[in-house]
């Protein structure tokens, strides 16, 4: 969206995507399991007038049967985008209340915990505020496209810069470019920027550009290349798998299809030795259970809303689990550890759908 003008200054001028979509899924003995997912009321309205009626009686452990009715009901009118961030809240729910049926936390139902610890690395540009907390590395929003020319080729330069002299060089530095650039640009600014040691430079295309990416994983040899956020489904990872169009995979698990599609993803990547690093991963306890259960995703990506080492401040759910120094311990409680806070009605309006 950079290329016009009047939404170039930031993205909040254009992102279209509002409100969080949360589902609670009820068992017969009353327990229940939360989920969450992005789309607002257009994913929440398909939860409640499709997704309900097909699910509603199915027995939770039946978990790859649940998420294939769901994709293959929605397929004539999904396979991306908000019907795969409906499946994604239905499917959180689903493992959250499965791992409660087990009394044992989600990261157990998904395999156990495959490390000890999980170091973070923070997302966003205020470096002075956030340098030196413990976190692995930052990483930095690029305010500048090609749309801005030279002069805004120089801009990023500057920011990169700048943070390399306030975090040192024993902290890693990565870009997120969210689709605003293209081939040409992205060579360029790899050039110009290989000085200030990226480890990665991320979601520079459009996620549907494979043959861009795979152009960009060969030439660019400064840093790695890294994409996935705005990818759907497993069919749509192995895209970009077959064109090698990068060396480190970013599903948003809240929005790919959820835990059950992440996993496979997962798989995918291991047989090319591609790590995964998950899109907003260590914000949301279903994300992070995952993060301990497998082997192939070495970090969390974390943003600070409130304090650090506290867990940040969520009207919705309580027993949000937080890192201390930039470093996760495996999330406590059963399921996904988490409930809704006294007051979250207050911030909900409930969608009911039939059941036939």
């Amino acid at each position: 969206m950079s290329i016009h003008p009047e939404f170039r200054p930031y993205r909040e001028l254009w992102l279209g995507m509002p409100g969080r979509t949360i589902v609670q899924v009820i068992a017969e003995d009353g327990s229940y399991g939360l989920g969450e997912s992005a789309g607002g009321r257009a994913s929440a309205e398909i939860i409640a007038q499709h997704f309900k009626k097909l699910l509603v009686g199915r027995q939770v452990h039946e978990v790859e049967r649940n998420w294939d009715i769901m994709w293959r009901a929605s397929m004539p009118y999904g396979r991306k985008g908000t019907p795969v961030m409906a499946i994604s809240a239905v499917d959180y729910a689903l493992w959250d209340l499965l791992a409660k049926s087990r009394q044992e936390p989600l990261y157990v139902s998904l395999g156990g915990a495959a490390k000890d610890t999980v170091q973070c690395y923070l997302t966003g540009n205020n470096i002075a505020e956030t340098k030196g907390k413990g976190f692995m590395g930052h990483k930095l929003a690029m305010p500048f496209g090609p749309a801005s020319g030279r002069k805004g080729m120089n801009g990023n330069v500057e920011l990169v810069k700048q943070t390399r002299e306030m975090v040192g060089w024993d902290v890693e530095i990565m870009l997120d470019c969210y689709m605003a650039w293209d081939v040409e640009y992205t060579i360029r600014m790899a050039a110009l920027l290989e000085p200030y040691r990226l480890k990665w430079i991320e979601e520079v295309l459009p996620p549907d550009d494979y043959e861009g990416y795979a152009v960009l994983n060969k030439k660019i040899a400064s840093t790695a290349i890294a994409t996935g956020e705005h990818e759907y489904s497993r069919f749509g990872f192995q895209q970009l798998l077959d064109v090698r169009g990068c060396e480190i995979l970013q599903p948003d698990i809240q929005w790919c299809g959820g835990l059950t599609e992440s996993k496979k993803i997962c798989a995918l990547a291991s047989t090319k030795a591609i790590p995964v690093i998950p899109h907003g991963g260590g914000l949301r306890p279903w994300d992070l259970a995952l993060i301990f259960a497998e082997v192939g995703i070495p970090y969390a990506e974390y943003f600070v809303f409130g304090e650090f080492n506290k867990p940040n401040p969520d009207p919705i759910f309580s027993g949000i689990h937080a890192p201390i120094d930039g470093w996760f311990t495996p999330p406590p409680g059963i399921g996904a550890g988490i409930d809704f806070t006294p007051d979250a009605h207050d911030y909900l309006y409930e969608i009911t759908g039939a059941l036939a």
